[in-house]
Parts: structure tokens; sequence; C-alpha cells
């Protein structure tokens, strides 16, 4: 099996040193995969239910990722 690599591109405006990272797509080709329809993946997800003014934008939502 030949590795295959290819080469991400990091953001920035051209002004800034361009970084590139790799991506080795052979660990990838031995994982098991399985399709399922958009129906099944998202029948678990509950919805966040907004308060009225957080729709109306009167209020803002900040998500922390605990980072």
């Amino acid at each position: 099996m030949d590795k295959k690599i290819i080469k991400l591109k990091r953001g920035g405006n051209g002004m800034m040193k361009q970084k590139f990272k790799s991506l080795n797509l052979s660990k990838l080709n031995g994982k098991k995969t399985t399709i399922v329809s958009s129906e099944k993946a998202l029948e678990d997800i509950t919805p966040i239910n907004w308060s009225k003014d957080v729709l109306s934008g009167k209020k803002k939502v900040r998500i922390d990722t605990g980072k």
C-alpha cells in the first residue's frame, strides 16, 4: 500500500509565514467505515432551547471550550 501525504496550508493573509502540516492518509485506510443517513446520524441530537432574547439578538451566547 502506497503512503499518500497531503500538505495542508494553515491560514493567513499571505503576509504571514505559511506553515504546512502533513496528513498521512495511510492511517485512515485501515479504519472501518459505516455509511449512515443524516436522519440516523441526527436521531439522538437534542436541540438547544434558546431563549427568545437570544433568538431575537437581544442577548448573546458565549461558548467556552474549557481550554
